[in-house]
């Protein structure tokens, strides 16, 4: 007999001896790592008495995830891991924020600068709520308001006003509301050769989103280069990463 044979038969041995003691199939399984087909197969002849199998539906009963168990088990965690849990802000805390933001801007913040919309939402049942309890008068719906650029442009929100007065700030020359030629469609800002458009409603409609594409293949049609500017890009201030002061007065000066 070769020892893997010598070794099977002790695996065997050791099974049935289990089995008489009143252990399930599945507890010698994991006893002695063997499959649960060979422990049924050693082991189909040897009858549990009453008192085993009385001893084996005990030990099942004794961890059934009961109401209580659960229970038990979610107290235990809370206090387990209660010093990784983050104190969720008061509603005067929230409100704090909103004004520390006007201090520091002079302006109230737009929603999307605030990474805990979703808490405003839950707690003061909307944005414009939780300003008007801050004090301040909300903002007007920032792509239905005309605002006035410091060059005097007419921006259509106040994101594009941002980008102009940057512009404008660093003497870059620039047409708003340049058409596409052959087109009914407008850039927002052209430099030379160069369109700089705000997608601020990107993947809100399907109808603006064929718009943006529109825009690009023109632009690649035609060799001009398009410079995209999305509201992160604004809040915080990020134009000067993405937009190359230099491309442009190079633009300009040509």
């Amino acid at each position: 007999m070769n020892n893997g044979r010598r070794y099977q038969e002790r695996i065997k041995i050791r099974a049935m001896k289990l089995r008489k003691q009143g252990w399930t199939h599945r507890e010698i399984v994991r006893k002695l790592g063997a499959s649960l087909g060979a422990v049924w197969s050693w082991t189909k002849k040897i009858v549990l008495t009453p008192e085993q199998k009385k001893a084996i539906e005990e030990r099942k009963n004794k961890y059934v995830w009961t109401i209580e168990r659960r229970a038990a088990r979610s107290r235990l965690a809370r206090k387990n891991f209660a010093l990784y849990w983050k104190k969720p802000y008061s509603k005067r805390e929230l409100i704090k924020k909103i004004r520390r933001f006007y201090l520091r801007n002079g302006r109230i913040p737009l929603k999307r600068e605030f990474n805990m919309y979703r808490e405003y939402q839950q707690r003061f049942g909307g944005w414009n709520k939780a300003i008007q309890l801050a004090g301040f008068a909300t903002n007007p719906v920032i792509f239905s308001t005309k605002h006035i650029a410091r060059d005097g442009h007419t921006c259509d929100s106040y994101a594009e006003k941002i980008i102009d007065d940057w512009l404008f700030g660093h003497q870059i020359s620039h047409i708003k509301n340049y058409l596409y030629e052959g087109t009914k469609m407008t850039a927002d800002f052209a430099i030379g050769n160069i369109r700089l458009e705000y997608f601020g409603l990107a993947g809100e409609s399907k109808l603006y989103d064929r718009t943006i594409q529109s825009k690009r293949e023109f632009c690649k049609k035609e060799n001009l280069r398009l410079i995209e500017v999305y509201p992160s890009d604004l809040f915080p201030n990020r134009l000067s990463k993405i937009v190359s002061l230099g491309e442009l007065k190079s633009v300009i000066s040509s």
